[in-house]
């Protein structure tokens, strides 16, 4: 099958020195990278389902060069950096990931990506793993990166060992609470040109993602208020400076209104039709529907700028979204801060994929487990020694 990607000549864009300079900040993706390299994994099968980004070169092409077939999709259709994919695909991967995926085209990558069995598949959101469960290929072990995922795989029954790293410290802790925000909200100055001082900002959900985009948002000047069912969650937003609220009374009292759990159909017609006029919807959790944008999509629609839609209701209200509902952090070129972030969650992806490419899950019953600590281990002390 060849590789569905926008532009092949877009791989020019990806020169050696970016590559190298992605080695520079983020030293310990490369240093597992290059133990991976020595490997033979010629006969292996690599499937994963990622966001398509330039850190993706370093996380998969050592496992092509180390002899493994490698195929990868979008997990987003809307994160894509086309640059990347054209070079992976120029590079021995096999790609289908391309900005602006129509809900067809998104559904045909994977359908395309589990026509057969693989060694190991390496999910963000659960998708690529329950088409190879309902299909009933074999595979030897697999990956999954996401609170989305989590709870997608949790209704499956496996036929194979499926490994959460969504739940581990350096992920959760780290990546889901600090790092996300991190790239956040500069994404959100650079796409709509606001500061926060002074706005209110509803957030929906605080997990550790809702929980870092809160805290940021309150270093930045905002009036953080908060909307999340689990009461004890609730409380810890309170000793977080936070306002806590019902949905409907933050969605009808905020500027800017941020869905983070993670689930599909949060924000729907009904909750939309809550919203002040002018309001800001975003997005960062893993799924794409946790705003109704199928729904919006009926509404009277204008392209702002880039990433901005201006939605007019039924009412004569207008709210804008951005991103598509997609990922705000990982909106295609409109880079946030802390690229250098990213390098523990790739060591991670890198890691654990070794392990299973080098027989780690052998013998293991079906189920689902926990990522190998002694791996989450060997990957946080790379990174204190890089930081040393």
């Amino acid at each position: 099958m060849n590789s569905r990607i926008k532009n092949a000549a877009l791989a020019a864009q990806i020169t050696d020195e970016t590559l190298a300079w992605r080695e520079v900040i983020c030293p310990v993706t490369a240093r597992f990278g290059r133990e991976v390299v020595s490997r033979d994994y010629r006969g292996k099968t690599i499937v994963s389902f990622q966001h398509v980004l330039e850190d993706t070169i370093p996380t998969l092409l050592p496992f092509v060069r180390a002899g493994a077939t490698v195929k990868v999709g979008a997990c987003n259709p809307d994160s894509t950096d086309d640059a990347a994919a054209a070079y992976l695909a120029a590079n021995g991967v096999e790609v289908h990931a391309f900005s602006g995926m129509t809900p067809d085209e998104y559904a045909q990558s994977i359908d395309i990506l589990s026509d057969a069995p693989a060694d190991i598949v390496a999910d963000m959101g659960g998708e690529l793993i329950e088409a190879f469960v309902k299909k009933g290929h074999k595979v030897g072990g697999a990956l999954e990166a996401t609170t989305t995922g989590i709870h997608r795989v949790n209704r499956l029954t496996l036929g194979f060992p499926v490994y959460n790293w969504n739940d581990i410290a350096i992920k959760d802790r780290l990546h889901n609470r600090h790092h996300v925000a991190q790239e956040m909200w500069p994404v959100f100055s650079n796409v709509t040109g606001l500061a926060l001082y002074g706005r209110s900002v509803l957030v929906i959900g605080f997990g550790p993602v809702g929980r870092g985009v809160a805290e940021r948002a309150r270093h930045l000047g905002a009036v953080v208020s908060v909307a999340e069912r689990d009461p004890v969650r609730a409380l810890e937003a309170q000793h977080h400076g936070c306002r806590v609220v019902t949905l409907e009374q933050g969605l009808a009292e905020c500027a800017i209104v941020i869905t983070a759990t993670g689930l599909s159909g949060i924000v729907g017609a009904d909750q939309i039709g809550l919203l002040r006029d002018g309001a800001i919807l975003v997005n960062v959790g893993h799924s794409n529907t946790e705003i109704d944008v199928a729904w919006l999509d009926t509404q009277d629609r204008t392209r702002m700028r880039r990433h901005i839609e201006r939605f007019t209701l039924g009412d004569g209200k207008q709210v804008y979204l951005l991103n598509r509902g997609s990922l705000l952090n990982l909106a295609t070129g409109m880079g946030g801060s802390g690229k250098d972030l990213f390098d523990p969650f790739s060591a991670i992806l890198i890691r654990g994929i070794d392990w299973l490419a080098s027989g780690g899950a052998d013998g293991q019953e079906p189920g689902f487990f926990a990522y190998p600590a002694d791996l989450e281990r060997d990957v946080a002390n790379a990174v204190l020694q890089s930081h040393s």
